[in-house]
């Protein structure tokens, strides 16, 4: 999961990528540069929702 270093949002897009290295862009604060945060979900949030009675 990308993150907005700035403001934390995870509505955060690629601009460009290739030869010059990878672009980010966020929607919410308008950030843009290649310095980005990438997070891993929560243990909870990573297993499947499957009934405790099956």
């Amino acid at each position: 999961m990308l993150r907005c270093p700035q403001c934390g949002s995870r509505n955060v897009y690629q601009l460009a990528g290739g030869y010059i290295g990878q672009i980010y862009r966020c929607k919410s604060c308008g950030y843009r540069g290649s310095l980005i945060m990438e997070c891993e979900l929560p243990q909870d949030q990573n297993k499947d929702s499957k009934d405790p009675g099956d």
